[in-house]
């Protein structure tokens, strides 16, 4: 996929993405959404569930959603995951895969 890396991928990145769609409710996705937020992309977290790091005590969780949409993180609840990726013109239009 060309517009997808891992999270090792983030390491090897040239130059800091405008936007950035982070996938995932566990500690690596929280902690890149978190640093990519604070480098300056406008950063969103898609989990599949109700809110990050779910297993872990709850007004952790809680407390951690709270405070990543207060600096600016977009979270996008209950997705069941992504199946594609689509990269949108700057008038929002579907690019393509």
């Amino acid at each position: 996929a060309r517009h997808a890396i891992t999270s090792d991928g983030f390491f090897e990145l040239k130059s800091l993405p405008r936007k950035a769609v982070v996938v995932g409710a566990g500690y690596i996705a929280v902690e890149l959404a978190g640093v990519l937020q604070a480098l300056g992309s406008e950063t969103s977290l898609v989990v599949r569930k109700e809110r990050a790091l779910r297993n872990f005590d709850d007004l952790l969780s809680e407390t951690l959603d709270d405070e990543m949409e207060r600096h600016g993180i977009h979270i996008y609840r209950n997705t069941e995951g992504v199946d594609r990726i689509v990269v949108a013109d700057e008038e929002g239009e579907g690019g393509g895969d």
